[in-house]
């Protein structure tokens, strides 16, 4: 048997037994011989003879010293050598061929495995304890605001959900009554974070600059364009709308995919936005106009995380309500909120969300004179 071809786990006990017996065979025989050949009878030389027991102990306390000395040393190469294994060696490649699969590759990869499932769970501790901590941090700003408050507008009927922050991704929606009509806002951002919850703060100290304000509509939407074009808006989803003495006619700057949707005894048309998917702050924005809106008709909003939630288009979530809402026939915002709300549950289940509500963001205006 070649003992340099056994596992770690048989040499150290095999090494340790054997030195402890030599140890202990060599100690006994020399205790008799000096029994048996160096003892004096009449008593004489005593502490001659006793040093040498002192001697043969300091001895074999040497041996036992050194030999702990050396096994120590072999654990620590072995360390160190399995540490150098797992720093440089993909362990992982050879599983496939029997003869590069051996004890103590067996014992390195499952060391190594060990760490790495030990160290995939403390980074998933840490990375769900940041998330949770940015996810406060976001929402104790957004609750900086207050909770939307909706004016009587004349001529306006006007519902809107969420009216509290609920989390750090609840999109930032507000009215403003003009001199002749109102100003409203959506914006949002697909992620919630601690950046994406200070712009939105930033956005609202812009708008509710204009509380109580006696301009036009058309002069509050030229000022808080001009506002927001001083900051560096990553990714909002912006929707700047408002309507002024022609009650008809929706003046509005739409950077989203989701279209605004106009519902009237006719059907449901769609307001497309202006172009990009976000807000940029390049260059100046004209406003958009789309006309046509008759006493009864409906325009809502819808925040982009819809999309993202549902895994929809636009077009087919238009296709899901045109006849829905058309049999329903709503009286009021309140009712089509609510019935929007109903429908966007249902299609919540359908896709097994847990809670498909919970990203909503919509705004629901009925022009009633």
């Amino acid at each position: 048997m070649n003992i340099i071809k056994l596992s770690v786990r048989t040499k150290i006990p095999i090494l340790l037994g054997l030195f402890s017996f030599c140890l202990f065979l060599i100690l006994f025989l020399v205790s008799e011989f000096a029994f048996r050949h160096w003892q004096n009878p009449t008593g004489k030389s005593t502490i001659a003879f006793k040093m040498l027991g002192l001697y043969l102990s300091l001895i074999f306390a040497g041996c036992v010293s050194g030999l702990a000395y050396y096994l120590l040393g072999f654990i620590y190469k072995i360390f160190r050598h399995i540490s150098s294994e797992i720093q440089h060696k993909d362990l992982f490649a050879s599983e496939g061929r029997a003869d590069e699969f051996t004890e103590e590759t067996s014992i390195i990869r499952s060391i190594k495995l060990a760490l790495f499932q030990a160290g995939t769970g403390t980074l998933g501790a840490i990375g769900s304890e940041d998330t949770n901590w940015v996810e406060s941090k976001a929402t104790s700003l957004l609750k900086l605001m207050p909770d939307i408050e909706l004016k009587k507008i004349s001529g306006w009927d006007i519902s809107a959900y969420p009216s509290v922050v609920r989390h750090a991704n609840s999109d930032y929606m507000r009215i403003l009554k003009t001199k002749d009509g109102f100003v409203g806002i959506l914006a949002g951002h697909l992620e919630g974070g601690i950046t994406e919850a200070s712009e939105r703060l930033f956005v609202h100290g812009i708008f509710s600059s204009f509380i109580d304000t006696e301009d036009t509509t058309q002069h509050v939407l030229e000022k808080i364009e001009k506002a927001l074009r001083h900051l560096s808006l990553t990714g909002l989803k912006l929707s700047l709308f408002g309507v002024g003495a022609e009650k008809d006619k929706l003046q509005f700057l739409h950077f989203m995919d989701m279209p605004v949707f106009q519902f009237s005894k006719h059907g449901i048309q769609v307001i497309e936005g202006n172009g990009d998917d976000s807000w940029h702050a390049v260059h100046d924005h004209e406003f958009s106009v789309a006309d046509g809106i008759e006493v009864g008709d409906y325009l809502v909003w819808g925040s982009d995380r819809t999309l993202q939630e549902f895994g929809l288009t636009s077009f087919e979530i238009m296709e899901e309500f045109v006849d829905y809402l058309l049999d329903l026939n709503p009286n009021s915002s309140r009712e089509m909120l609510l019935a929007i709300a109903k429908k966007m549950q249902g299609l919540g289940k359908e896709r097994n969300l847990t809670n498909p509500l919970e990203n909503l963001s919509i705004f629901v205006f009925r022009r009633t004179k």
